[in-house]
């Protein structure tokens, strides 16, 4: 379930949503659904399109690499932080894993995600758990 706060401030409209999305290989386009459905009257579209693109990469991360499989969750935030909109997912393993971005492999595949997030996204971290956390902003006038 979806769950949006909503407020209002004199330059913007304050939002926050927080919602669990089950884990398996639908885990991605489940999010990035999510994420256009609830920015496409916020944010100016090209907006939209980044976040779709950096969400569907931190997401499969997670089922790959954080414990998303079937029969868990993962956790997604979108929230506007002006002059950025902010960015979260919260892995469901509670292992302390090392998360930061790996020599691409261009030949199994892999490894490009989090240097996509790098270069698209003005910011991004990890949030160490457990549970582990990655985010990513993007500035913009929400």
């Amino acid at each position: 379930m979806v769950t949006p706060v909503t407020g209002s401030t004199s330059h913007m409209e304050a939002f926050s949503v927080e919602t669990d999305i089950p884990g398996g290989p639908q885990a991605a386009w489940r999010a990035r659904e999510i994420a256009r459905r609830e920015l496409e009257h916020r944010v100016a579209g090209p907006l939209v399109d980044d976040v779709a693109l950096l969400l569907t990469e931190l997401v499969a991360n997670g089922v790959r690499h954080g414990g998303g499989v079937e029969g868990t969750e993962l956790r997604i935030r979108l929230e506007s932080r002006p002059p950025a909109l902010h960015v979260e997912v919260v892995n469901p393993d509670h292992a302390l894993v090392r998360i930061g971005p790996r020599d691409p492999d261009l030949d199994g595949g892999g490894g490009l995600g989090l240097h996509i997030v790098d270069r698209v996204s003005n910011r991004w971290g990890v949030r160490d758990g457990p549970p582990v956390a990655v985010w990513f902003e993007l500035d913009a006038l929400l």
